[in-house]
C-alpha cells in the first residue's frame, strides 16, 4: 500500500475513533499494530508504538517525523492521539504531519476495496447528536482519493452530494448508522464497519512530507462541531 516516497523514517498514530492503531516506516519495511478497543486508547497506544520501534530495532532519534489524525472523530480519542504524538514530537525535535481522519479513511479503503478510477467513496463517521462527519473524494487515475468535499459535520439528510451518472459510489464507516435519513444519489457498496488505519495515515505522510510538515506546536486537534459553533455565534453577533 505504501507510496513510492519511502526515503523518510516515519511513525504514524490514529487514534481519532474505536480502532487504535500506529505504523512505522523504516528504510522501506513496514510494521503495524491495530486494535479495536473501545476507550482503551490511553493504555495502548504507547505499548503498541513501544512494540513497532522495538521490532524495527530503533528508536525516536532515528525518526525523520510523524504523522497522525488530528480529527474529525471522538473528543477524547483525538485528544489522547494530538497528546502522544506532540509529546514524542517534542521529545525527539521531530515535525509533524497532519492527516484528516477521513482522508485517511478514504485513503485506506481505496486499496481495501479495490476502487478505481473515477469512483467516487463518502467516508462517514458517527458524530453523535444526529449528526455525522463526512467528506467525499474521487479517486484520481493514480488510484489515489482527491477531496470533493471538505470534512463537514451535518445532519444525515443536509448530506448533499453531486455525483455524475452510472459512477460507483461507495461509503466507508459507522456514519452509515443512519442510513434510513440519507438521500444518496447513488446505491452505494457499504462498509459500515470500517475503521481508519496508521497504515493509511502512513501513506499521506510519506507521501505530503515533505510539503505538509510542520512543528508540532503549529497544529491544532479538528474539532468540527466547535467550529461550526463558534462560526454560527459570529453570525448570529453580527
Amino acid at each position: 500500500m505504501l507510496s513510492e516516497s519511502v526515503q523518510y523514517n516515519l511513525l504514524s498514530l490514529e487514534t481519532s475513533t474505536p480502532a487504535c492503531s500506529v505504523a512505522l516506516n523504516y528504510r522501506g519495511k513496514t510494521y503495524s499494530r491495530f486494535i479495536l478497543e473501545s476507550r482503551s486508547h490511553t493504555r495502548l497506544i504507547l505499548p503498541m508504538i513501544d512494540a513497532v520501534l522495538e521490532e524495527a530495532g530503533i528508536g525516536m532519534q532515528q525518526l525523520d517525523g510523524l504523522a497522525f489524525t488530528t480529527g474529525p472523530g471522538s473528543f477524547t480519542g483525538i485528544r489522547i492521539g494530538f497528546g502522544v504524538a506532540q509529546g514524542l514530537a517534542f521529545g525527539a525535535g521531530l515535525d509533524v504531519v497532519a492527516v484528516s481522519t477521513l482522508e485517511a479513511m478514504a485513503t485506506g479503503a481505496a486499496v481495501s476495496y479495490g476502487l478505481e478510477p473515477g469512483d467516487y467513496i463518502l467516508p462517514m463517521l458517527d458524530a453523535r447528536m444526529d449528526e455525522v462527519y463526512w467528506a467525499l473524494f474521487c479517486i484520481s487515475s493514480d488510484g489515489r482519493p482527491e477531496r470533493i468535499v471538505d470534512d463537514s459535520l451535518a445532519s444525515p439528510e443536509a448530506v448533499e452530494l453531486s455525483i455524475p451518472e452510472k459512477v460507483r459510489l461507495t461509503v466507508v464507516g459507522d456514519g452509515w448508522n443512519y442510513a434510513e435519513r440519507f438521500q444518496l444519489p447513488a446505491v452505494p457498496a457499504v462498509f459500515p464497519d470500517y475503521y481508519p488505519t496508521a497504515e493509511a495515515v502512513l501513506e499521506i505522510g510519506l507521501r505530503q512530507f515533505a510539503a505538509r510538515k510542520l512543528p508540532v506546536e503549529k497544529v491544532m486537534p479538528v474539532y468540527l462541531r466547535d467550529r461550526i459553533t463558534w462560526k454560527k455565534r459570529q453570525k448570529l453577533r453580527n
